[in-house]
């Protein structure tokens, strides 16, 4: 059991759809923990999840080992994605490096109109450069221009 501020609750499970983006950054993850385990550990939920988890450094991913457990033990459902803005150049990390956008996005989440959603959930200025405020329900920003509709995409 979880206790949430009611105007924090956006959407419960189940969530009705056949693909799931999650866009999360920092301490975004924790609502999106929350979610995969309801859609994870639910035997008959076939949802296919797509994480873009953005983080400073290696050092700065929280549940690192869970995520990548989950992926490892449900590949065809669950992938979660790296994206590090400030790893050094010299490290052995070769994943993605920067900032979530465009490419990553278009790659990894489910398209505009294609029986999916898209969760977001991390810092202020993240809000704004993928889909607006957090609070506000109209979808702006980098998702909008993908093709995104405000019914498409939940703000945690």
């Amino acid at each position: 059991e979880f206790k949430h501020i009611p105007f924090n609750v956006k959407i419960q499970y189940p969530f009705g759809k056949a693909k799931i983006g999650m866009l999360c950054g920092g301490t975004g993850v924790a609502p999106m923990i929350q979610a995969l385990h309801m859609i994870l550990g639910s035997k008959d939920d076939e949802t296919a999840v797509s994480m873009l988890y953005g983080s400073r450094t290696v050092d700065t991913i929280l549940a690192k080992e869970c995520l990548e457990e989950w992926a490892s033990a449900t590949p065809s459902r669950f992938q979660v994605t790296h994206v590090l803005s400030h790893e050094p150049g010299d490290s052995a990390y070769t994943g993605a490096r920067g900032f979530i956008g465009r490419e990553l996005i278009e790659k990894h989440m489910p398209a505009p109109g294609e029986n999916g959603m898209i969760f977001v959930c991390g810092p202020a200025p993240m809000y704004e450069a993928l889909c607006g405020g957090r609070d506000k329900k109209e979808v702006t920003g980098l998702l909008k221009e993908i093709g995104y509709a405000d019914e498409e995409v939940y703000k945690f």
